[in-house]
């Protein structure tokens, strides 16, 4: 007897700053479906902003509410479902006792997102949409998530994402934290140009001219605009003339806001979000060659429903992360005269370690785009000074935003750059004492490939094009082959072995083969 299999459903809860949202998709004959969306308002965002908390009375709503979106997954059967939640509860002093709360009332495991992981999620959505305009493709691109709280900023060059920035600063937040300069002056638009131009103004795109072909902007306070220009969407995007964009900002720049919700029949946070988005879309379009802003309805939900119902969407973006962060790493690791033969030539033996090792260490393909990261980044201190070149190297890295890469990866991988022959990961640092036991054991594994890989360069004239790593019961035997004097190579080498075989057990050994003798 035949049975007809049931289609896969899934579902996202994604709390943002000023909605509780839902989503339930299934997958149908290799196509994803909506069954049914929800959105209910909410304003935590600005209980956020403005008092840096989250009210017990917004929870009690918050609580409730999701009481009701459980009620509705319960009726279709929904077991699978991710609840998610952005800059609202990230940045909320309260967070915890907001995340135990909701545990013990609701049963739900709420995952709070890091911002590069929230606009990573989104770009690649955005891609995957421009990959099927056939006018677009290859084309570079600024691609920009403007949300309530951060602005994501991204730039892709036609291949992959080259260069990736958020900045603490969006649409709702912008309003909020200058809100109360508004009564002082009739000039307040003024204002906020100038803190948009201190904050934008120092942005540089990694591109030939500083400017990309093609503006792409996402967010709702961007479909708001579209919507107040009369604009309808079409094939899944709406297309905003430049022009057209920068006149309604000449319109309403000088009006407050009480009038500009007025005219437009907007409540008086909507007219703030219009203003702010407005304020935010015309310094953006200083950074493209374009008359038109593209703005594709996509969003946080796509990737994360994409990749519960479709099983290989997951796999492909972790490559499109990995490909993105290394791209990203190299054109910074540029920026500060770092060698690219140097730095290409360690991560190539980094690599290798790693792999050979991958029954001993216990890492995965995360830990080891961290050591590829180090391996690209490490010398960036030598810019600042080569007197604490190591200490700058850690301080440049740690505080240096990478695509798909959150604020604790990237802490990691700045320990990991910071040690050469002379030094070892210690408690006797306190910031590295202060990290998880977790974190400490993945730093000194990846220190100790590291370390050895470095040394293996150590001249930094590429010696060895090439090696072979062997593990034999308690050594592992690098080989190679080179006619050069490896003396300095070798003396690295041996500094770094006793630490590596402290943390792995194994006796590094290295062996060279010359045509000479």
């Amino acid at each position: 007897m035949n049975r007809k299999k049931s289609p896969k459903l899934a579902a996202v809860l994604d709390i943002d700053s000023n909605a509780l949202k839902m989503r339930i998709s299934q997958l149908k004959k290799g196509k994803i479906d909506d069954l049914e969306t929800l959105e209910y308002p909410l304003h935590l965002g600005h209980e956020v902003f403005t008092d840096g908390k989250i009210s017990f009375e917004s929870l009690r709503e918050l609580s409730s509410l999701l009481h009701g979106y459980e009620d509705v997954l319960n009726g279709y059967g929904v077991t699978d479902y991710r609840a998610v939640a952005t800059t609202a509860l990230r940045e909320a002093e309260n967070r915890s006792f907001i995340i135990d709360q909701l545990k013990i009332q609701n049963g739900l495991q709420i995952e709070v997102l890091e911002d590069d992981q929230e606009k990573t999620l989104i770009y690649w959505e955005i891609l995957n949409y421009l990959n099927k305009i056939e006018n677009k493709r290859g084309e570079s691109a600024l691609i920009c998530y403007i949300g309530a709280g951060t602005i994501g900023f991204s730039v892709y060059d036609g291949k992959q994402m080259i260069f990736s920035q958020n900045i603490p600063m969006g649409s709702l937040k912008l309003h909020d934290m200058l809100g109360n300069i508004q009564n002082m002056t009739e000039d307040f638009y003024t204002v906020v140009e100038e803190y948009l131009d201190s904050i934008l103004g120092h942005i540089n795109i990694p591109l030939e001219n500083g400017k990309a072909n093609n503006l792409i902007l996402t967010g709702s306070g961007i479909r708001l605009i579209a919507k107040i220009c009369g604009i309808e969407q079409a094939d899944g995007r709406y297309e905003l003339d430049s022009l057209r964009i920068k006149d309604l900002f000449q319109q309403i720049r000088k009006m407050p806001q009480e009038r500009i919700g007025r005219k437009y029949n907007l409540s008086e946070e909507t007219a703030e979000l219009l203003y702010s988005s407005l304020s935010i879309a015309m310094k953006l379009l200083h950074y493209t060659n374009s008359a038109t802003i593209l703005s594709p309805e996509v969003e946080l939900w796509d990737a994360l429903i994409r990749q519960m119902l479709i099983a290989k969407s997951s796999g492909q973006y972790q490559d499109h992360v990995r490909v993105s962060a290394i791209s990203c790493a190299k054109k910074i690791s540029d920026s500060y005269h770092c060698s690219r033969a140097h730095t290409e030539c360690v991560r190539g033996f980094s690599c290798k370690i790693f792999d050979k090792m991958k029954g001993l260490h216990g890492l995965g393909r995360r830990e080891r785009l961290l050591l590829e990261l180090a391996s690209i980044l490490h010398d960036c201190g030598h810019y600042v000074t080569v007197k604490q070149h190591l200490q700058s190297s850690f301080d440049i890295i740690k505080d240096t935003d990478i695509y798909g890469l959150t604020d604790e990866e990237m802490l990691l991988t700045a320990f990991v750059a910071r040690y050469n022959e002379y030094d070892v990961p210690s408690h006797r640092n306190h910031t590295f004492a202060l990290l998880s036991e977790n974190n400490r054991l993945i730093v000194s594994k990846l220190v100790a490939i590291f370390r050895l890989s470095n040394a293996l360069d150590k001249s930094q004239k590429q010696k060895l094009s090439d090696i072979k790593v062997r593990l034999e019961k308690d050594r592992m035997t690098i080989s190679s082959q080179s006619d050069a004097n490896l003396f300095l190579e070798q003396w690295a080498f041996d500094q770094c072995a006793p630490y590596f075989k402290e943390v792995f057990g194994y006796n590094p050994e290295l062996t060279i083969k010359s045509n000479l003798l």
